[in-house]
């Protein structure tokens, strides 16, 4: 699979350049959120940034809804980076790891390129951000290997053209359980280091409520923190605020905004040692921000 092989390429001549020229990032631990529900941008904007200040937020990953003009975005994005917050472009869906649906993905990279054209640059948007997740499509128990050779075709796709917009940074989001998954033609090299090295920032689905120890926000992603040390990139630890189904570990739902704190307060010197540590998310702003005390 040309993919693949051009994949293993990469990550070796990118693991090569580093070592030799003793490349370390800067540190650099950003607090992010994501921000599902477009129309709060014209509803509660002020509310949006205020909270942001208060938390220490200085990113934002805002579902896009391309069907609104440029205007929708620019004072908020303009507001936005005025108070030291940095928006970033976010939409998906698990479908659009089909090549079926490429044109879907291909129509909001060239609206945003299209709109940082036409904008003041403290309107631009500052990154794009992906969440695609098609492991919840039914075809991925019934045609695994295709779907992932899809995902992989179109994520360099898309990564091909936002790449022309040199002020963008690509990011994605990814399960941490994803390293259990390896690529069909390049079995040495899992689903999540390549998906690192194709973008320059990957938050990961990190959903527990500690922050150390077994079953922990630090105990999940080792390995994929090696993997962006030595590529370079950057990793962002995700964490839940919505009440799940799931058990009581894997969201702050129960804990409450203190103890999520506390525990996020833990993460910069337990991660200290990995350079490709570079901050937290919380999901999401509309669940975090009624989160009880």
């Amino acid at each position: 699979m040309k993919v693949a092989s051009r994949a293993v390429a990469y990550v070796c001549l990118l693991s090569l350049f580093f070592v030799l020229t003793g490349f370390a990032s800067p540190s650099e631990n950003r607090k992010a959120t994501w921000l599902w529900h477009t129309e709060l941008i014209a509803s509660e904007p002020n509310e949006i940034l205020s909270f942001s200040r208060e938390q220490g937020v200085d990113l934002i990953y805002l579902q896009i809804d391309t069907t609104k003009k440029p205007a929708y975005y620019q004072s908020f994005v303009r507001d936005a980076h005025r108070a030291g917050v940095d928006v970033h472009a976010l939409s998906g869906s698990p479908k659009w790891a089909l090549k079926e649906n490429q044109e879907k993905i291909l129509a909001l990279t060239n609206w945003l390129l299209a709109y940082n054209q036409r904008v003041s640059d403290e309107e631009k948007f500052t990154g794009l951000h992906l969440d695609i997740e098609p492991y919840l499509l039914p075809e991925w128990k019934t045609d695994q290997e295709s779907v992932i050779q899809q995902w992989m075709e179109n994520v360099e796709t898309y990564v091909d053209i936002a790449r022309q917009d040199a002020g963008l940074e690509i990011g994605c989001d990814i399960p941490f359980w994803l390293d259990k998954y390896y690529l069909p033609e390049a079995p040495n090299m899992t689903l999540s280091q390549w998906l690192i090295a194709q973008h320059d920032q990957v938050a990961i689905m990190s959903y527990r409520d500690r922050a150390e120890g077994p079953n922990s926000i630090s105990a999940l992603v080792p390995q994929e923190l090696g993997w962006a040390d030595d590529l370079g990139k950057k990793i962002i630890l995700g964490v839940e605020t919505k009440e799940s189904n799931e058990g009581n570990f894997v969201s702050f739902y129960e804990e409450g905004a203190q103890q999520l704190n506390q525990e996020l307060s833990k993460l910069p010197a337990l991660l200290a040692d990995h350079p490709s540590f570079g901050g937290i998310a919380v999901h999401s702003y509309e669940h975090w921000k009624v989160l009880k005390d």
